[in-house]
This record gives structure tokens, sequence and C-alpha cells, in this order.
């Protein structure tokens, strides 16, 4: 290309650049507000495994658990106790007898019971903790909304203590290495912290949880 091309050439692309500064933008294009305040730019990290770790309300969520499962202990023992009582009451009456087969259907109704209380005991566990758990996870994202948008936070990113020692394979390490979200962030950016004594602080103030029954209607 000769050098009168170049001047050429360069003459055009400026004319275009020129011609698009002018131009006017299209009405579709957002633009903000007269006089409105600027976006937020602020970024921000939380740990919301060690978040939600030291939550008051996870603590108490958790005793709550463990005295449900407590209380579940002790009522299946009670029930197996009758029923071994009522197995050795079957050796005061003489097989085939009216009233050893009342006895004799009363253990078996007794056996039933128990195994069908076994099973609802564990599916209230796991509903209760399921629904505690979400509960809980979403108060923690409103927590993190509310706090970004009064302190000028544009973006909250999710971080993470990564422990490559606890890995017990390969397969295992490569998967915590691959979901891991952030490499590094300054200190100055964890607002785990804030979040933590603001969401303990609502929990004291505000209403507690019903406690919840152990035994079906």
């Amino acid at each position: 290309m000769t050098r009168r091309s170049i001047l050429s050439a360069f003459g055009v692309l400026a004319l275009a650049g020129l011609m698009a500064l002018a131009w006017p933008r299209s009405s579709g294009a957002q633009t903000a507000p007269a006089g409105a305040a600027p976006p937020p730019t602020k970024l921000a990290v939380v740990n919301i495994v060690d978040l939600f770790d030291h939550l008051d309300e996870k603590a108490a969520a958790d005793a709550a658990i463990d005295k449900m499962r407590s209380d579940f202990a002790a009522e299946s023992q009670k029930r197996q106790k009758e029923i071994e009582d009522l197995n050795k009451s079957l050796d005061m009456f003489k097989p085939g007898t009216a009233e050893y087969k009342e006895r004799q259907d009363d253990l078996l109704m007794k056996t039933m019971q128990l195994q069908a209380f076994g099973q609802f005991a564990q599916n209230k566990l796991f509903l209760e903790l399921r629904i505690r758990t979400a509960d809980l996870y979403s108060r923690i994202n409103k927590a993190v909304a509310d706090y970004s948008q009064a302190n000028g936070i544009a973006l909250v990113f999710v971080a993470d203590d990564l422990n490559v020692g606890a890995a017990k394979s390969q397969e295992q390490l490569q998967a915590m290495v691959t979901l891991r979200k952030l490499i590094y962030f300054h200190p100055n950016f964890d607002i785990t912290m804030s979040i933590r004594n603001k969401m303990n602080a609502d929990y004291a103030a505000g209403p507690k949880p019903a406690p919840v029954g152990t035994s079906p209607k």
C-alpha cells in the first residue's frame, strides 16, 4: 500500500469516527435521568459457610433439632419397653387361648406402631432441618442485599475456605478446585462479620420460632 493510500484510508476512518460522535443516540439507549444518583460501584465478598455456621439462629435451630431427636429417641425407647414387657407377659397365658391371642394381637399392633413412629421421626427430622436451613439461607440473602443497598455495594461475591488437605481422593480435590469461586480477595472487601453481627442482633430482638412437636397427630 502506498503512502497516499494509507493517508486516504486513515482519513476515511477518522471521518467515520467523527460522524459516529456527531450522530444522535438511539431512542432505545438507557440513560440516567438528570440529577439521579450514580449507580454503586463497590464490590464485596461474603463467606457463606462461615456466616451460616456462626449465626445465633443457626445455633438455636441446631439445639431445637437435637432436642427433637432426643425426644424421638426417648419416645422410641418407651415404646420398645412396652413391647418387651408385653412379650414377656405372653408366658403368663396358654397359647391358643383368647387371652393369649389378645396379647399377641396387641404385641403385633404395638410393634407395627413402633416401626411407623420410627419412620415418622426420621421424616420429621429431615423435613424440619430442610425447612430451617432454607429459611436461614433466605434470611442471609436478604441481609446481604439490604446491607449492600445501604452501603452502596453493587456486587457481592461468595468467598470460601479451600482446604485441599481435606480431600480424600484426586476426584474430590479436583472438584474442590473446580468449584472454587474466588482465588483471592483483600480482607477489606469481606463483609461477613458485618452481616453476622446484624443478623444476630435482629434475631435477638425478633420473635423466635415456635417449638415443634415430636408425636404424630
